[in-house]
């Protein structure tokens, strides 16, 4: 990157509350384990050293199953695990079509970043990080698309509740030619072709094409993705699941954590996540269903269980129970050596709820790194917002105040109508008081006079200024196109615009700069000048 601009947490407003305080840390000491501090991360090693030897031998043995014919470093890593002295950093993140928005990449660097910095602050011990593929996930609306600033790319195939890694990757074709068409001018686009056709045409289903996706796009890094949709692994969580089905528990404990949040916020916290009677879901024939609870019987689709039915199945099909989000963090910290999860602000808040469940199930709570927000913008972008005597920062307000800011600027000692209406309320005040002393009942038609006079000057100021924008179009315009390359239809940039609108332009540079700026420990939303 040729250089960066931090902006305050407070200044981007892009964070839950609950998350933003986390970050800031206000309040919320109960609600998690240790800090994302990297001298805390010594503790967090300490907690972890009792993760078994069996749980690493399955684990070793599944990873290298998934990962067959890929590279010797990434078996190499897998085999790493075995060692007490090797932990993992995790990011978890669904099947998004060509990766989806932006911050796919940013979580899987945060991983990867705070996985290299471990290392060098803990040289005897080894730091894998891994991608949590939700291959397990059944929302492919969520999934099946993604945005440049022209287009939107979208994989038309009828989904059937189908779980997402198991969706054939079928008339994608269309999708690589409408990607060829995109990005036709641009100096790299053979290379981001080359690798859309490995990694959907030349794979059967999501789950094999967005692993592929991830060791070519991140193929310089040590990263290693796991799909967790696996019997032997759900055997180390088996407990767990009995116990959700027998006793509700994650209901119980997660409603009244949630109640002591709420309570800490005196009633303005939204929970970003609410705990279902039953927080499990139900695979058959590749298809996932939600495990209702409704007058003593469970419910799956169209059909009804008792209690014993389902245990039943428990025994003889574990494979067919998926966590829903509130257990899937359980899920992911009962199979893995975990010290700490990347997450975005959404993902934090809810994983906040979940501090007592895991003392409840006596599973260590991890580290939880707020993923990085980046802003990217070029040096004729930066110009122009510095032209328009703005700053970046602005564009993080509504577009009408940043209209209306650089007006009052550009106009400054012409136009100053915030003054004028403030000098002839006084002005207004000054009478109405002598009048007042006079009669006193004068003062209703007094208000009625003022408030009429308030709404005719509203108004007048509203024509004004658009008077002044229509004499100004040429920098109106460039401020309402710099917004939209901020605010795509008026979502942040990194949770709209795929990386290819940015790796068309800059190729393989795109992953080791976005590397380079990346800090897991500065939780400052960025704005990186590409």
């Amino acid at each position: 990157m040729k250089n960066s601009i931090s902006i305050e947490i407070n200044t981007s407003n892009h964070l839950p509350l609950i998350t933003k305080d986390y970050v800031l840390k206000n309040n919320l000491k109960e609600f998690h384990s240790f800090e994302n501090n990297i001298d805390n991360y010594s503790e967090q090693i300490i907690v972890r050293n009792n993760f078994s030897t069996e749980k690493r031998n399955s684990l070793v043995e599944v990873l290298l199953d998934q990962n067959k014919g890929f590279s010797k470093n990434i078996i190499d890593n897998i085999l790493k695990l075995r060692d007490s002295k090797t932990f993992t950093v995790t990011t978890g993140h669904q099947l998004c079509l060509f990766t989806g928005p932006m911050y796919f990449i940013y979580k899987i660097l945060q991983t990867i970043k705070l996985s290299k910095t471990l290392k060098k602050k803990y040289p005897e011990n080894n730091f894998i990080p891994v991608y949590w593929m939700a291959s397990d996930d059944h929302d492919f609306e969520e999934i099946k698309f993604f945005n440049s600033y022209q287009k939107k790319f979208t994989h038309e195939i009828n989904s059937e509740n189908l779980c997402t890694g198991n969706i054939k990757t079928k008339n994608l074709d269309k999708v690589y030619w409408d990607l060829e068409i995109e990005f036709s001018n641009k100096k790299n686009v053979n290379q981001l072709l080359q690798i859309f056709k490995e990694s959907y045409l030349s794979n059967k289903t999501y789950s094999s094409a967005t692993r592929h996706l991830v060791y070519e796009l991140f193929k310089d890094y040590d990263i290693i993705v796991l799909d967790p949709n696996e019997k032997r692994l759900k055997t180390h969580f088996k407990s767990i699941i009995i116990d959700e089905i027998s006793n509700f528990s994650t209901y119980r404990i997660v409603s009244e954590t949630v109640g002591k949040i709420s309570e800490t916020y005196q009633g303005k916290f939204k929970p970003q996540v609410n705990p279902r009677k039953v927080n499990l879901f139900y695979i058959e024939n590749k298809k996932r269903f939600r495990i209702d609870f409704k007058n003593g019987l469970f419910k799956i689709f169209n059909k009804n269980y008792s209690k014993e039915d389902l245990l039943k199945i428990v025994e003889s099909n574990l494979e067919n129970f998926s966590p829903n989000v509130l257990l899937r963090p359980l899920y992911q910290e009962s199979i893995l050596p975990n010290l700490a999860y990347v997450g975005g602000g959404s993902e934090i808040s809810y994983w906040l709820e979940l501090k007592d469940l895991f003392i409840f199930y006596k599973i260590p709570f991890p580290i939880l790194s707020l993923r990085c927000s980046l802003l990217l913008l070029n040096e004729k972008d930066i110009d122009q917002i510095s032209k328009n005597n703005l700053s970046v920062s602005d564009f993080f307000e509504q577009l009408d105040f940043i209209e209306k800011k650089y007006i009052s600027k550009k106009n400054t000692g012409k136009y100053n109508f915030t003054n004028f209406i403030k000098e002839y309320n006084l002005l207004l005040d000054n009478q109405f008081s002598q009048l007042l002393k006079i009669d006193k009942n004068l003062n209703p038609i007094l208000s009625s006079l003022k408030k009429r006079h308030h709404n005719d000057f509203d108004n007048l100021n509203k024509k004004i200024i658009k008077s002044l924008k229509t004499m100004d179009e040429t920098s109106i315009n460039q401020i309402r196109k710099l917004h939209y390359k901020i605010f795509p239809n008026g979502v942040q940039q990194e949770r709209y615009i795929n990386f290819s609108h940015f790796y068309s332009i800059m190729g393989t540079e795109l992953i080791d700069e976005l590397f380079s700026v990346i800090d897991p420990f500065e939780p400052k939303y960025k704005v990186c000048i590409i």
